[in-house]
């Protein structure tokens, strides 16, 4: 030992008295069981909420697109028709007065003579002259209810009305995927333009 160095005893019993005043609960962290299971309610309770919101966007985007296809196919189909009638110089069938479920036209271009509108299989179809039908709608589309009235007059170019349903095609029979749009018009035929 160095001179003028003297060790002091240490006090192990104050120390010891030191670490027994504080409350053993006061060095434990962690969580209760009561408090684990507030928890747990709380945050399925906002698991479900948002899980629910985000259902009701999808289910809410599949039905937008649902009616969307059947108004993209109704507006094209339409036209079409439209134009079609508007370019023909008579009518086959129906006749003056009548309704049929198809419509046949006299075109000015003999080899779109006859062109033809009809339903098979679901599926509105134009055939113009020899050529194969198309089909004028979407496999996701169904077209029912195809009517075709002759509304002519004697002496007159010729007036259709065109009514039909088209309805999402819906295996399932699920909501979200309902849609159905029911289409009515009328045309003239321009003989002479």
């Amino acid at each position: 030992m160095k001179k003028g160095f003297t060790p002091t005893p240490i006090k192990h019993k104050a120390l010891f008295k030191c670490r027994q005043k504080r409350p053993v609960l006061d060095m434990v962290w962690g969580f209760t069981l009561i408090e684990l299971l507030l928890y747990i309610a709380i945050i399925s309770l906002v698991l479900v909420f948002v899980t629910g919101f985000f259902w009701n966007i999808v289910s809410g985007n599949i039905k937008e697109n649902s009616y969307q296809e059947v108004q993209q196919n109704g507006r094209f189909v339409m036209t079409k028709i439209t134009q079609e009638i508007k370019k023909a110089i008579g009518i086959n069938s129906p006749a003056s007065g009548s309704s049929a479920n198809s419509l046949s036209l006299i075109m000015s271009d003999s080899n779109l003579n006859p062109t033809i509108f009809d339903v098979s299989g679901g599926k509105l179809r134009i055939t113009q002259g020899v050529l194969a039908p198309i089909e004028l709608t979407t496999d996701q589309v169904l077209v029912s209810n195809l009517q075709f009235t002759n509304l002519s007059y004697l002496n007159t170019p010729g007036t259709l009305r065109v009514e039909m349903t088209l309805k999402n095609l819906n295996p399932s029979g699920k909501n979200e995927y309902q849609a159905s749009i029911d289409l009515k018009t009328s045309v003239s035929l321009l003989k002479g333009l």
